[in-house]
C-alpha cells in the first residue's frame, strides 16, 4: 500500500485496507468509473468476510465527497501557488517521500477571511500545518514531518522572500507547524482547510481540487 494514496490525500487514487482473516488491500481509481445497472447486482450478496475499518471507511467517504466539492481557496491564491510559483509542486515533493507518516497538509489562508487580491502587490498570508500519524512509529512520523517542514519553508523563502527589502511577494508563509493527529483540536481543524498534494484543475469535471473538511 502506497502511503501517498492513503487518508484521501489525492483526488485520483485511494489505497485502503479491508479487515479480515486475510487482509485485503484495495485501490480505488477515480478515472475508472463505470455505470452499473442495478439489475446486474441482483445476483450478488454483500461481502461479509472483509470490511473497512472505521478510519478506512471515513477516508473513503472523504475521498468520494471531495470529488464533488468546489475549491476551498480563492482562485487567485491557487493561481499563485500552483501556476505562477510552482510551490504546490514543492509542497508535494517535500511530503510525498514520507508516505503514510504525514496524513494531511492543512492551510489557513488569510486567517480564514475571504479576501480578493488582484493586485500583485497584495500578499496572501499562509499558515501551514503538517499533520503526522501516530498509528505506527510516532517519533519517526514526527521526524518526517519536520524534514518536510524545513523543505517547504526553504522553498517559500527562496521563491518569494526578498532578503534586501525583507518583504514577501504573492504569498507570505507566516509559519509551518508540525502536529500529531492526536494533538490537533477540532477548533483548529475547523479553521484550516486540507490541501491536496495532487493539484487538479478547476476545469475538471467534476471539480476536485481539495480534501473535504
Amino acid at each position: 500500500m502506497d502511503g501517498n494514496y492513503t487518508h484521501a490525500k489525492t483526488a485520483r487514487t485511494l489505497h485502503s485496507q479491508f479487515e479480515s482473516d486475510a487482509p485485503l488491500l484495495a485501490e480505488f481509481g477515480a478515472t475508472g468509473k463505470q455505470t452499473v445497472s442495478k439489475k446486474e447486482l441482483f445476483d450478488f450478496e454483500p461481502q461479509a468476510r472483509q470490511r473497512l475499518s472505521p478510519s478506512g471507511l471515513a477516508s473513503l467517504q472523504r475521498w468520494l465527497a471531495a470529488r464533488y466539492r468546489r475549491s476551498a481557496f480563492p482562485d487567485e491564491f491557487e493561481l499563485r501557488l500552483v501556476s505562477k510559483t510552482k510551490l504546490a509542486n514543492k509542497i508535494a515533493k517535500a511530503v510525498k517521500p514520507h508516505g503514510a507518516l504525514i496524513i494531511a497538509v492543512l492551510f489557513d489562508v488569510d486567517e480564514g477571511q475571504d479576501h480578493v487580491r488582484t493586485d500583485p502587490d497584495e500578499v496572501y498570508v499562509l499558515d501551514i500545518t503538517l499533520l503526522y500519524s501516530v498509528e505506527a512509529d510516532s517519533e519517526q512520523a514526527e521526524a518526517a514531518a519536520h524534514t518536510a517542514k524545513e523543505a517547504i519553508q526553504a522553498a517559500f523563502k527562496d521563491k518569494l522572500f526578498d532578503k534586501r527589502s525583507g518583504q514577501w511577494k504573492d504569498i507570505e508563509l507566516r509559519y509551518c507547524d508540525v502536529l500529531s493527529e492526536e494533538a490537533l483540536t477540532y477548533r483548529q481543524f475547523s479553521l484550516m482547510k486540507p490541501w491536496r498534494l495532487e493539484y487538479i484543475s478547476l476545469g475538471a469535471d467534476p471539480q476536485q481540487p481539495v480534501l473535504v473538511e
